[in-house]
């Protein structure tokens, strides 16, 4: 079970929002336990069982990001897994 926190904020009902957590995924060792990211050396295997553990509940695939702790904001959408460290979508 993953372990998600969730906004207490007055937005309407279709408008849900969580973040996650590094628990309740499979990866080991530094990564434990739920890494996303594909760019960090876990295990790649891991990294996808986290992936479709996280998956389950979002109402469709997300846009992975490559991660590079700067300032770089996407458009969703753009382009499959950008460089960045943010992605914003109107859907």
């Amino acid at each position: 079970m993953l372990d998600l926190i969730r906004p207490d904020w007055p937005a309407p009902a279709n408008v849900p929002a969580f973040t996650t957590t590094r628990k309740g995924g499979v990866s080991q060792g530094p990564w434990s336990s739920l890494n996303l990211g594909e760019n960090c050396g876990d295990n790649p295997d891991h990294v996808t069982q986290n992936r479709k553990l996280l998956r389950t509940l979002l109402p469709g695939e997300p846009n992975w990001l490559k991660q590079v702790h700067g300032k770089w904001v996407v458009r969703g959408g753009e382009e499959p897994s950008p460089a960045a460290d943010a992605i914003v979508s109107n859907k």
